[in-house]
């Protein structure tokens, strides 16, 4: 029984020290690394999809892999390797930790090179009309989600995975309403656009007869705000699929949100609102799978919220808080 877990580990990098694969030495970072090290150990997952990952720098001094691989052995995980995809543009990661005695993971890319306007791999471009106007948009992905062949040893029963870090929505610079409309609807096209693009990766998948997961931070989820009822659509829901294809749609175990006191429940990551320092709750991670995974165990899917008074966070509560801004999800798989 395989436990997958996504986490947006808020700022991983800044726990290495500059140009180095090395953990920080500081006491706060190595404060935070306890937190982040028993968080991992108390879900005990077999593999950890992580957004937000440590840096590769292009003179090849900072190595993801390495440092996720050091930071398993100085908290003496079980997840001790690491796998990346394509390295992003910029800053921050999309990588997986895995138990080697568990699964075996391998990097599997899909898609057609040069078929902008289809399936094309992510680390190229891609054509698509986001706002229906007849005219196709170009969109790429700053950080290529990664996709990867996953093999149970135990079993040799397999799947697809792809874990994502998609286009944040949130305005950082704008400071007039013309500019901060401007900004949500680009930035929410460009959501759609590279949600769409996994969603065809998906198909090509589930057409091959693969089962597959979709994990990540997806910056969206049903009802999140005023642009999403314009469009009519979530990107959470173009990558779930169609409702004219009910068993294509991959399952996503959170349930539909509800608005609350500070804002959605459930929720998987906490902010402060920038005008009223109130705390603001989002739900942004996800785990999705096909329908042929079937999962086990009373409570399958679990988010790991400190401030829900869950009974499976109670010994971690602080921790959690300590460790990111966002909550890890697991999925128990049969």
């Amino acid at each position: 029984m395989p436990r997958l877990c996504v986490y947006n580990v808020e700022w991983f990098e800044n726990l290495f020290q500059n140009n180095t694969n090395d953990l920080s030495n500081t006491q706060d970072d190595r404060d935070r690394i306890n937190a982040l090290g028993q968080v991992l150990t108390t879900i005990d997952a077999d593999l950890v999809g992580i957004a937000e990952a440590p840096n590769t720098s292009a003179n090849g001094a900072e190595d993801t892999v390495q440092r996720l691989q050091n930071f398993a052995a100085d908290r003496n995980l079980r997840t001790t390797d690491a796998l990346t995809g394509f390295i992003s543009q910029g800053q921050q990661e999309i990588a997986i930790l895995f138990d080697p005695n568990v699964l075996a993971v391998v990097h599997d890319p899909g898609g057609v090179a040069g078929d902008v306007r289809g399936n094309p791999p992510f680390d190229e471009v891609f054509h698509y009309d986001a706002d229906d106007d007849r005219v196709l948009e170009v969109y790429e992905h700053y950080r290529p989600p990664l996709e990867a062949h996953v093999t149970v040893n135990a079993t040799g029963n397999d799947f697809w995975i792809i874990v994502v870090h998609a286009k944040s929505k949130g305005i950082f610079s704008s400071v007039d309403f013309a500019h901060f409309e401007q900004e949500s609807r680009r930035n929410r096209h460009k959501l759609y656009g590279e949600c769409t693009w996994i969603r065809r990766r998906v198909n090509e998948w589930l057409d091959a007869g693969r089962e597959v997961v979709v994990m990540g931070d997806i910056n969206d989820g049903p009802g999140m705000d005023y642009y999403e009822f314009q469009f009519g659509k979530s990107a959470v829901e173009a990558i779930m699929g169609d409702l004219f294809a009910p068993d294509r749609i991959l399952r996503n175990y959170m349930g539909r949100p509800r608005w609350g006191n500070f804002g959605w429940e459930p929720s998987t990551a906490r902010f402060t609102d920038r005008l009223t320092e109130d705390p603001v709750n989002v739900v942004i991670d996800h785990i999705m799978a096909s329908p042929g995974l079937a999962l086990q165990g009373n409570e399958p899917h679990l988010i790991w919220n400190p401030f829900a008074g869950a009974n499976h966070t109670n010994a971690i509560d602080a921790e959690l808080r300590a460790a990111s801004d966002h909550f890890p999800v697991s999925l128990d798989l049969a």
